[in-house]
């Protein structure tokens, strides 16, 4: 059974003009003119036999007139015809959009932002299905509001309050996700109809993920791709920021890099940066080469210690969600390090601390040390010892776990039991025999960011300390460590591991015994630099939708919650603790609050203990987008077979949801239109 429907049914409302016809047919407002004639019986005669002929010709004349105004709405409504057993009626069917969010789909299209032209083409789609139609509106949120299905009315609502988000998936767990809400619905039969319509830009570095299971996907699921185009695939961005020294200090000059890429074809001059940095403010213009990352370095020094926010803003007039780049470190008053002295301790280690007034030293020993020692420590070096008890094993894995940093310089005759213990605990090679020759240093690892900047060049040539004796070190499966100094024997002097946290280790000893170590350049450097790299830095940054977990180190009262405010927003973040460090969860704050980049403050008690600094993924920057065929075989890799990719043109709707096209209709009305207009004038001219 063929049943009509209409394309626009606004249109139908024409209709009520046409009661203006009918009035002016039932209501003649003719005026007559009065003869006088001696006799009527004639006039009368012929009066009777024109009224016929004029009720005739009104008549046809109002029919036609109705009818041409009649197909000429229709033409406008453009009606088409419909099979119930089609999907086009979407007959006890389900319609399951996914519109992609990301912040790709800011970028400019034909019909502007690619965001508005998918929630355009859902709009029409909705509101051209049947009532009985269900929906499933599905984002990259994934959240609770979207696992239910909607009405038609419902649906609108849903796609009106779709916006960008940080937030990224791909297709293949969009798709996973949608199935296990649709098959966990016991509504949801398998002689449903499911439409699933994925409207993207199908961006080819995050759409579709190669490593994923392919899905199960039942035989009612039909998939209809919509891909939408940007006009301009040029965009620039700024790629990343660091500091060329981990540690702030006081009055000391800081080298800020700006990584900024420019994946477009043709090169840009002049580009203009903002930097912001509590006082500070400078504008630069940069030049930017085609399909190539530059690297700006912005030099200036920090006047006061504390918290220092900074922004940085790039101006261009494509994508604009990653022109910003937000950061924040700590300026701090001094470094706390904690020195434990064993039996052959020697005083070169804090000779060289004293040398810097940035640096607080608290000296113990390995039979008087406790747990309250280690409190607000950055650094704990162990200076000479032989023994190590339960206690200092645990109480320095303890602290390198929460975050600390530890340097061990063991004694002449180190008990390789309790060493060892510790070493293994920290992912260092464990400690052996005494070596006694092989001993002259070969080489320093000049590629390690460690010695960047203690010498003008890398020069191979240096004059470096004799070893007389050194210790054998054994790596094994769980060893995580990079050699600094490497011995002629091939065996490691001097050696790091970063994991959560930073250990060095040194297989000799300081005792003049073991060499001259102590009265070269070489000690003085290694020991600042280690102090250097012990910094409690929190994170300059984190990702939205990557980074999850933010070290808190101040601490903090369990009764009272701590406060994220910034950028008009203020949450509380759910707190994890791991090794005794506090970290603030953002992933899961994101949840029940929209987190956008910025600086923000941590407050406790109103008071502020700390700022975090949020960006968005650069992922979305890349304006690259996969071909239909590169996505059907993307669909294909996944499970999915059934798909049917349309155009983007005036008849995207129409095609998607199998409509016949309403030109073979709208045509045939105005025919009628010009034909019954015809006659009304043939009926007014030569109907006598």
């Amino acid at each position: 059974m063929n049943i009509m429907n209409f394309f626009h049914h606004e249109f139908l409302w024409a209709f009520t003009i046409l009661i203006i016809p009918i009035i002016i047919h039932l209501f003649n407002f003719k005026r007559y003119k009065t003869l006088y004639f001696s006799s009527l019986s004639f006039i009368k005669h012929v009066d009777e036999q024109t009224k016929a002929t004029k009720k005739l010709k009104y008549l046809l004349t109002l029919i036609s007139r109705l009818l041409a105004f009649s197909f000429l709405i229709l033409a406008f409504a453009q009606p088409y015809f419909a099979d119930d057993n089609k999907n086009l009626k979407f007959k006890n069917s389900i319609i399951a959009f996914y519109i992609d969010n990301s912040f790709s789909m800011q970028a400019v299209g034909s019909n502007g932002e690619l965001l508005s032209e998918a929630r355009e083409i859902a709009r029409e789609i909705i509101n051209k299905s049947s009532l009985d139609t269900k929906f499933l509106i599905s984002t990259n949120a994934k959240n609770g509001s979207e696992e239910r299905l909607l009405s038609k009315i419902q649906a609108i609502e849903k796609i009106d309050e779709i916006k960008l988000s940080p937030l990224t998936r791909s297709i293949n767990e969009i798709i996973e996700w949608q199935n296990e809400k649709i098959n966990s619905n016991k509504l949801i039969g398998d002689e449903t109809s499911i439409q699933r319509l994925l409207i993207s830009d199908f961006q080819s570095n995050t759409r579709f993920d190669s490593n994923s299971i392919p899905v199960k996907i039942k035989s009612n699921n039909s998939f209809s791709p919509i891909k939408l185009s940007p006009k301009n695939f040029e965009n620039i961005f700024i790629d990343s920021i660091w500091f060329s020294s981990p540690i702030k200090k006081l009055g000391k000059k800081n080298e800020l890099n700006i990584k900024i890429n420019n994946p477009s074809k043709k090169d840009l001059k002049n580009v203009e940066l903002n930097i912001e940095i509590e006082n500070y403010q400078n504008t630069i213009f940069i030049d930017l080469p085609k399909n190539e990352k530059t690297t700006t370095i912005i030099g200036y020094t920090d006047e006061s210690i504390g918290i220092k926010s900074g922004e940085i803003r790039l101006y261009d007039n494509n994508i604009n969600f990653d022109d910003k780049y937000f950061f924040n470190y700590n300026v701090r008053e001094n470094l706390n390090i904690l020195l434990i002295n064993g039996e052959d301790a020697t005083n070169n280690i804090e000779n060289v601390l004293n040398l810097d007034p940035f640096y607080i030293t608290n000296t113990t020993t390995t039979t008087t040390i406790t747990r309250e020692d280690f409190t607000k420590k950055d650094l704990v070096i162990i200076n000479g010892a032989n023994k190590l008890s339960k206690g200092i094993i645990n109480y320095i894995s303890d602290f390198s776990l929460a975050g600390g940093t530890v340097s061990l310089f063991p004694g002449k005759s180190p008990n390789q039991t309790d060493w060892n213990e510790l070493l293994l605990s920290l992912r260092l090679p464990t400690i052996g025999k005494k070596i006694n020759s092989g001993n002259n240093i070969k080489n320093l690892n000049f590629k390690d960011p460690f010695f960047t900047g203690i010498f003008k060049e890398n020069n191979s040539n240096l004059n470096l300390p004799n070893i007389n004796i050194s210790f054998q070190s054994i790596k094994n499966s769980r060893t995580l460590c990079k050699n600094l100094i490497t011995l002629k024997n091939g065996l490691p002097l001097f050696v790091f591991n970063e994991n959560k946290s930073k250990s060095f280790m040194f297989y000799s000893s300081l005792d003049i015994e073991f060499g001259k170590f102590t009265k070269d350049a070489l000690f003085t450097s290694i020991i600042l630099r280690t102090a250097e790299l012990s910094q409690r830095n929190q994170p300059e940054y984190i990702i939205i939708g990557k980074s999850n977990n933010y070290p808190i180190y101040s601490e903090i009262k369990k009764e009272k919650p701590l406060h994220i405010i910034g950028n008009k927003i203020d949450f509380i973040p759910q707190i994890e603790t791991t090794s005794g460090v506090k970290y603030i969860s953002v992933l899961n704050s994101s949840k029940s609050k929209e987190i956008y980049a910025g600086n923000y403050s941590i407050i406790e008690e109103k008071k502020k203990i700390g700022e975090i600094s949020l960006n968005y993924d650069r992922k979305e920057s890349l304006i690259n987008s996969f071909t239909k065929e590169q996505i059907k075989t993307n669909l294909n890799n996944i499970g999915i077979k059934k798909i049917n990719f349309n155009k983007i043109d005036e008849n995207l709707v129409e095609t998607i949801m199998n409509i016949d096209k309403p030109y073979q209709y709208w045509k045939f009305c105005i025919v009628l239109t010009i034909i019954f207009v015809l006659l009304e004038m043939v009926f007014i001219r030569y109907l006598k």
